[in-house]
């Protein structure tokens, strides 16, 4: 079996997929996703020297940078969209704890992150769940992923703003085949710390929200709120173990026992950059992972009789080349499953539906 929700949970480790999505159903009223920002023409002396430096710091700004806050992330939907908001307290390097105010359904609840580990608190459930792998924040990418950023994407000055009462400097990405504002980040101009960003469909509205509404940076922050120890009555479960992606592509696939398809038609800068292998409830399913940097694309196969099952999230379907075929949105994320040459597939990816169509056609022609 396929589960949605694990799917959509590697992703979140991997390339900070699906955020919230426990929300997703959590009754947010229908709202139509803000007219993006235009591009604007700022002054020459107005404009940072260097975007790509001040990207490229932004992205290690956390590990040096500690604060408390509140921000509010919205993800934008064909028909609704979803809303987080979350109290954050983050000692640097490597200390964060996020307690949910909204949506009702996540009031109270709280995750910590040590590292690697993370630790999810249900309130409601009694249940702090320990996952281990890597976790992204607010970030354009990490590590080598950046370097493909710049391959593909064009950093410029897209003027000055204040967010959370600091004046911070705002930078557009431009896909450079297809000339498209695909984010946009709002850069403390002191801290380099990311305040705002926005991510867009390839229309050009926007897919999600993410800022900070009360930012305060501080050192002063108890030790004891990144506790992780459970709360009394409290159950300690183990989550989900997530595969350690790997480059050895041939390695990967003959560790998934069967013959994989591959999509024979990509956007243009996506490359294949890593696979891996995780077992299931005994269900062995290879998961690629194709990046422009930016953007990600997954591509998950099992050989077993073992459909998607999507938990909570609701599915609607789409026929393509006589296929019946499900997919659910979220924000820029769309997921689409079906079923072909008794093999399950599952296509995830920071696109529109039409597009993870046209992949999901070209994977078995």
């Amino acid at each position: 079996m396929i589960r949605a929700d694990l799917v959509t949970g590697a992703l979140v480790a991997l390339v900070a997929l699906f955020l919230a999505t426990n929300a997703a159903g959590a009754g947010a009223a229908p709202t139509a996703a803000p007219e993006p920002a235009p591009i604007v023409a700022p002054s020459a002396a107005a404009a940072p020297a260097n975007p790509t430096t001040l990207l490229r710091s932004s992205i290690e700004a956390p590990r040096s940078i500690s604060y408390v806050g509140q921000f509010e992330t919205v993800r934008f939907a064909s028909s609704r969209a979803s809303a987080t908001i979350v109290k954050v307290e983050h000692l640097a390097p490597e200390l964060t704890r996020r307690w949910y105010v909204a949506p009702e359904a996540l009031y109270g609840d709280y995750v910590i992150t040590r590292g690697v580990s993370t630790y999810e608190f249900d309130t409601k459930r009694s249940q702090e769940t320990v996952t281990q792998g890597p976790v992204l924040e607010n970030q354009i990418a990490t590590g080598p992923g950046f370097d493909r950023v710049l391959q593909n994407y064009r950093a410029i000055y897209d003027g000055d703003a204040i967010v959370a009462n600091r004046p911070t400097v705002s930078i557009a990405l431009i896909n450079k085949y297809t000339g498209e504002r695909a984010m946009r980040v709002w850069i403390d101009r002191d801290t380099h710390l990311v305040l705002k960003k926005e991510e867009y469909h390839a229309n050009g509205s926007v897919a999600s929200q993410t800022r900070f509404e009360d930012l305060r940076y501080t050192t002063s922050i108890p030790g004891g709120i990144f506790s992780t120890d459970p709360p009394a009555g409290f159950e300690r479960v183990a989550g989900q173990a997530l595969a350690t992606p790997s480059a050895d592509i041939d390695k990967v696939i003959h560790d998934a026992g069967f013959a994989p398809y591959r999509p024979k038609v990509l956007p243009q800068g996506f490359e294949l950059v890593s696979g891996d292998v995780t077992t299931v409830a005994g269900v062995k399913t290879l998961h690629l992972l194709y990046s422009d940097g930016l953007r990600s694309i997954s591509l998950f196969e099992n050989a077993t009789d073992a459909a998607a099952d999507f938990g909570s999230l609701r599915p609607k379907t789409i026929y393509f080349e006589g296929h019946d075929a499900q997919y659910v949105e979220d924000g820029p994320t769309t997921l689409l499953t079906w079923k072909e040459h008794d093999i399950y597939f599952a296509l995830v990816g920071d696109l529109l539906r039409n597009e993870l169509v046209e992949i999901a056609i070209s994977v078995v022609p």
